[in-house]
This record gives C-alpha cells, sequence and structure tokens, in this order.
C-alpha cells in the first residue's frame, strides 16, 4: 500500500526520485472499460506517482533533491482509446508544474517525454485489435520501419538530463530535444 511506502535514509549530498511506473491500462474506448479498470490505471499512473512525490519532499528536507516523472507526448495528443493513459499523463505534467511552482527547498522536478520507446507497451499497443485501437497500424508501421526510440540511447538523455537539470529552462522536457554526443 502508498501510506505504507518508507522511504531510504539518503546517501551522499543529492537524491533522485525516478517515477516510472505506469501502465497504457486496457487499449478500448471509455465506454467499454470497467470502473476497475479506470481506478487501477488512475492509481498508477497519477496517484501513487504524486504520493510518492509528496512523500519524497517529506523526507528528504535539507537535501538537494530531484524528481524525474516519466510522462508521455500522449499527455499532450488523445490518442484514441488511451483515455486514461493520456488523460493522467497530462496530469503528471500537470502536477509537475504545481510541484516547481511551490518552491520546495533545493527541489528540481521535471516531468521527461521519452517518446515511442521500443517497450513490452509498444508490443501490447500492436498488439491490440484494430476494432478497439483504430491507430494500431500507425505503431504497427513504426515498429517495422524501426521509428522506435532505442531504450539505450533514451537512458542515456535521462542521465543527461539528471545531470544537467538546472540548466533547462522548462520543466516538461522531450527527450528528442536532448542532444548528446
Amino acid at each position: 500500500k502508498l501510506q505504507d511506502i518508507q522511504l531510504p535514509k539518503a546517501k551522499g549530498n543529492k537524491v533522485i526520485l525516478i517515477n516510472n511506473a505506469a501502465t497504457i491500462g486496457k487499449i478500448s474506448p471509455l465506454n467499454l472499460k470497467s470502473d476497475v479498470n479506470i481506478i487501477n490505471e488512475y492509481n498508477i499512473n497519477i496517484v501513487a506517482p504524486t504520493i510518492l512525490c509528496s512523500k519524497f519532499i517529506n523526507k528528504y528536507v535539507d537535501i538537494k533533491k530531484q524528481i524525474i516523472n516519466i510522462s508521455s507526448g500522449a499527455a499532450n495528443n488523445a490518442i484514441a482509446s488511451w483515455n486514461v493513459y493520456c488523460a493522467s499523463k497530462s496530469a503528471l505534467d500537470m502536477i509537475t508544474k504545481v510541484i516547481d511552482k511551490e518552491k520546495h527547498d533545493q527541489l528540481e522536478i521535471v516531468s521527461v517525454h521519452p517518446g515511442i520507446v521500443n517497450t513490452n507497451m509498444q508490443k501490447t499497443i500492436r498488439t491490440t485489435k484494430s476494432t478497439l485501437f483504430p491507430e494500431r497500424d500507425k505503431f504497427r508501421l513504426y515498429h517495422l520501419n524501426n521509428e522506435l526510440e532505442n531504450i539505450d540511447v533514451v537512458a542515456k538523455k535521462l542521465f543527461f538530463i539528471i545531470e544537467n537539470i538546472s540548466s533547462f529552462n522548462n520543466n516538461i522536457l522531450s527527450i528528442r530535444d536532448i542532444n548528446i554526443k
């Protein structure tokens, strides 16, 4: 249970929370989802990260801290049958902006859009029935045309963001805009 989560003691001079847990959930029009599906998807995608951010801020008061919320381009793009996913990622971006405006001591926070990454979630998207997900073939083409972001490149860019977080003017970042050598 989230209320029972105990964060570890800080070691070193900086702590980092990377909120990466999320689910695409049941890919289908909203009216075909059960109440339980909807509640579970919101709990995983926005309730849990929000609670973790709060606990993190409260636990690590006197130390430099960073929160990296892993969001999605779906936060800004309505994608049919990704109803809760799009809404919850948009909410994650907004909670990131609000926490930043609250000016917590020694806290830097960003929300990162990693792009269309070659993950198990993409496999799920590509295998969904087209009757439930009208954009399925577009995502199959991304895979066939080798247009998915490589996980190693995304990881390197995330590390770059962590190491250079104070140099960004915006706290909503796209991996595609990060250039590293």
